[in-house]
C-alpha cells in the first residue's frame, strides 16, 4: 500500500479528539517506539533543511517523516528514460539570499548559472478556452516590464516593506499597524505606484499560484503576492544578482540529504494521530515500514498549515480558531506527453483580450499556463496548473484541464487532432496557492496570533505558506525558527 493510499484510508483517524490519550499502555506495546529530540513532519525544502541543521549543527536527534518516497517537496527532477537527461519541472533555480546558498555547498554539488539547459523552442500564444492561436498579439516590452519591477523594488525597500516580509513575517507590525499598502490588492498597489507594467512578468513568474485563491490575479493581496514574488527575487529580474541550477538536476540536493540522514528518515509515511503537550509530543506514524509510535521533545510542522494537513494534530480551541481563517487554492506541475503536442514549441495560454491589452494576460481558473516543450529531441512537455477549491483541484482535475485544453486546440486546428489521451509521466502537487486570510483578519491580529503559536505545545511551524516561497529565503526563515526552538530548550 502506498503512503498516499494510507493517507486517504486512515487520515480520518487523526480527526478523533484525544485518541492517544484514550489508548492504554497495552496498545503502545504493539508497535516499535522511536524516541527523538525533534520529529519533523514534511520533507520538502524546509523539513530537509531543518533535519540537517538540527542533527549536524545543533547536535539533536531527529526523525523526518515524509509522505512521498523521496525528499524535496516542490523540487522535482525527471530523468528522461531514453537519454537520462534531467528535466527540472518543480523548483527551477536558486538565488543568493544572505548566506542561504551555503546550505547547498555542504553537499559537494556543482552550481551552474542560469536555468538548466533545454532544447530550443519557439513560442505560440493560444487562448486555451477557444483553442485558437492569437492573431496580432504582441507581447509586452521586456525592458518596460523590468523597469517597472525596478521601480516597485525601490518603493518596497524605501518604505521598509522588505524588512517586514523577508524572509518571514517576524517584523510585520501587529494588527492595525500593518501598512495599508500591504493589505491592498496587488493591482491597486501597482496603480498607486505607477508600476502596472510589472504585472505580466510577475504573473508569469508566480505561475498564477497566488491567484488560485482569489481567482483574479489583480485581487491578490500585496502581502500574499510578495511571498511568491519577493523583493529578493526582484533583484534577479533586474540583474543585480544571478540565479543558479544544480548540475545534473535540482533533485540531487535532496537525494544527498536523504542519504546523509539515513535511518533518520521515514518516507512513504503519514501521521495518523498525535498528542501534543508543553513537555513533548507523541505521534502515530504509519507507512510502508509499518506503524511506529514516535515520542519527541519538539515537533516541527514543515508542511503548510492547511486544515487538511492539520487533521491528525489534535488542535486545541485557540489553534482551530486561527487555522479556520485562511483560504487557498491549489497548484501543481507535471511532465506530460501527447501525440498532438508539437516538439520544440511552447504553447502559452493567453486570453484573447490580451491582443488589446497585453499588460493584462490574466487567466480564468482552472487553467494550464503552458505546454512547454523540452526541445526537438524529446516528446516531453512541462505544464503548470492552478485551480480551486483546494480539495477538488488535485491531480485528476489538473489532468482533465490539460486534456480539455488539448482538445480545444485540436478542434480549432491549432494542433493536429489525435484520439490519444494525455500521458502524465510525473506529477507534483505543490499544495496550497495563495494561502492567506482577509485584510480584516490581518488588521484584527491574525498574523500575530499565528506566530504566537510558535513553541506552544512543543510545536513549531515553518513552511512556504507562512514565509517567502523561495528556497534560500525559506532556509533563512527556518534558521530563525530553529534558533528560537533551541533557545526555548
Amino acid at each position: 500500500m502506498s503512503a498516499k493510499a494510507l493517507c486517504r484510508g486512515l487520515f480520518a483517524l487523526g480527526a478523533i479528539p484525544g485518541i492517544l490519550a484514550a489508548l492504554d499502555s497495552s496498545f503502545f506495546k504493539l508497535f516499535e517506539i522511536i524516541e527523538k529530540d525533534v520529529v519533523i513532519v514534511g520533507g520538502g525544502a524546509v523539513g530537509s533543511h531543518a533535519a540537517i541543521r538540527l542533527k549536524e549543527d545543533y547536535g539533536k536527534s531527529v526523525l523526518l517523516v515524509e509522505k512521498e518516497a523521496i525528499l524535496g517537496g516542490h523540487v522535482d527532477t525527471y530523468y528522461d528514460k531514453g537519454t537520462n537527461t534531467p528535466r527540472d519541472y518543480g523548483v527551477q533555480v536558486y538565488f543568493p539570499y544572505q548566506d542561504g546558498m551555503d546550505f547547498i555547498n555542504r553537499f559537494n554539488l556543482t552550481l551552474e548559472q542560469g536555468l538548466a539547459p533545454r532544447g530550443e523552442t519557439t513560442t505560440k500564444y493560444v487562448d486555451f478556452k477557444t483553442g485558437k492561436e492569437l492573431s496580432g498579439f504582441v507581447p509586452p516590452d521586456f525592458g518596460v516590464q523590468v523597469g517597472a519591477i525596478v521601480q516597485m523594488y525601490n518603493v518596497l525597500t524605501s518604505k521598509g516593506y522588505d524588512k517586514m516580509v523577508e524572509p518571514g513575517f517576524w517584523n510585520l507590525p501587529a494588527g492595525d499597524k500593518i501598512p495599508e499598502d500591504l493589505l491592498m490588492p496587488i493591482g491597486d498597489f501597482c496603480k498607486k505606484y505607477n508600476v502596472s507594467e510589472a504585472l505580466p512578468r510577475m504573473y508569469e513568474s508566480t505561475g498564477g499560484g497566488p491567484a488560485s485563491r482569489d481567482r483574479n490575479f489583480t485581487n491578490v493581496m500585496t502581502l500574499t503576492f510578495l511571498q511568491s514574488f519577493s523583493p529578493g527575487w526582484m533583484r534577479v529580474f533586474f540583474g543585480e544578482i544571478a540565479f543558479y541550477h544544480i548540475q545534473g538536476g535540482n533533485q540531487q540536493l535532496y537525494d544527498r540529504i536523504q542519504t546523509r540522514l539515513g535511518k533518520d528518515v521515514m518516507t512513504s509515511s503519514v501521521v495518523l494521530a498525535s498528542e501534543r503537550t508543553d513537555t513533548g509530543v507523541n505521534l502515530i506514524v504509519s507507512g510502508l515500514k509499518g506503524t511506529k509510535i514516535v515520542k519527541a521533545k519538539k515537533l516541527l510542522l514543515a508542511v503548510p498549515p492547511t486544515r487538511e494537513n492539520l487533521i491528525p494534530f489534535d488542535l486545541n480551541a485557540e489553534e482551530a480558531a486561527i487555522f479556520a481563517k485562511p483560504t487557498y487554492g491549489r497548484y501543481g506541475t507535471a511532465v506530460v506527453k501527447h501525440a498532438s503536442l508539437p516538439k520544440g514549441v511552447e504553447l502559452r495560454n493567453m486570453p484573447t483580450s490580451a491582443v488589446q491589452n497585453p499588460y493584462a494576460p490574466f487567466l480564468d481558473l482552472p487553467h494550464i499556463l503552458s505546454f512547454s516543450s523540452y526541445g526537438n529531441d524529446t516528446d516531453l512537455f512541462s505544464i503548470g496548473t492552478s485551480g480551486n477549491p483546494y480539495l477538488l483541484y488535485g491531480e485528476t482535475a489538473s489532468v482533465a484541464t490539460a486534456q480539455d485544453s488539448i482538445n480545444k486546440m485540436a478542434a480549432a486546428g491549432t494542433i493536429p487532432a489525435s484520439k490519444s489521451k494525455i500521458e502524465v509521466v510525473e506529477y507534483s502537487d505543490h499544495g496550497p496557492g495563495g494561502y492567506a486570510v482577509t485584510a480584516a483578519d490581518l488588521r484584527a491580529g491574525w498574523m500575530s496570533k499565528f506566530y504566537g503559536l510558535q513553541g506552544k505545545r512543543s510545536t513549531w511551524f515553518s513552511s512556504n505558506a507562512i514565509a517567502i516561497d523561495f528556497s534560500t529565503q525559506l532556509w533563512k526563515f527556518n534558521d530563525e525558527v530553529l534558533k528560537r526552538m533551541i533557545e526555548q530548550w
